[in-house]
């Protein structure tokens, strides 16, 4: 299972209702807006993964949000955090605000609830990135490098699943990260 429908396993109706009632959208909206940002996310890191240390920034907080997909509800219950000490930045590099304004121009979200939404998905992607890279294994253990390839391998995935399911979020997915560096 790639990373794209494992992470989407993980977010079922109730953590959707869970997102809608944090960012103030109604359900539906928030299960687009969860379709749109996720494969964002994905692409985002892997793009980030390809500069000098990003790899190695996705790797550590991967590292930290190993346990997230045991405890979604809470996560999502706190809803996204206040201080995100930078998570977006270490995740998604340069390209966080490129990926903020990818999910607000896909869902019809402003820019606030955008960034809200990416906080609040951000600790999931991680987490089931690093049980799907790591396993049982110490994440620091592993190669940058081997994160990196697995990152632009679920990207082009991502992509061409998003292609046949939501064209226009493909269309954003490779505009965002085509012409970004």
């Amino acid at each position: 299972m790639g990373l794209l429908d494992a992470v989407q396993g993980q977010l079922d109706q109730s953590a959707v209702t869970q997102i809608s009632q944090k960012l103030g959208i109604n359900p539906a909206l928030a299960q687009t807006a969860v379709a749109a940002a996720v494969p964002m996310i994905v692409a985002g890191m892997a793009k980030h993964a390809s500069n000098p240390g990003g790899a190695q920034s996705i790797q550590e907080a991967a590292q930290k949000n190993q346990d997230v997909p045991d405890n979604i509800d809470t996560v999502l219950a706190a809803g996204p955090p206040v201080d995100n000490t930078g998570m977006l930045g270490n995740i998604l590099g340069p390209h966080h605000e490129t990926v903020k304004s990818g999910v607000q121009q896909a869902t019809g979200l402003d820019r606030e609830k955008a960034g809200k939404l990416l906080l609040m998905l951000s600790p999931i992607v991680l987490g089931v990135l690093a049980r799907k890279q790591f396993g049982d294994q110490n994440a620091q253990a592993q190669s940058p490098q081997n994160l990196r390839s697995t990152l632009e391998q679920e990207s082009a995935a991502a992509q061409q699943q998003v292609q046949a399911q939501a064209p226009q979020v493909s269309s954003l997915l490779g505009n965002l990260f085509t012409t970004s560096s």
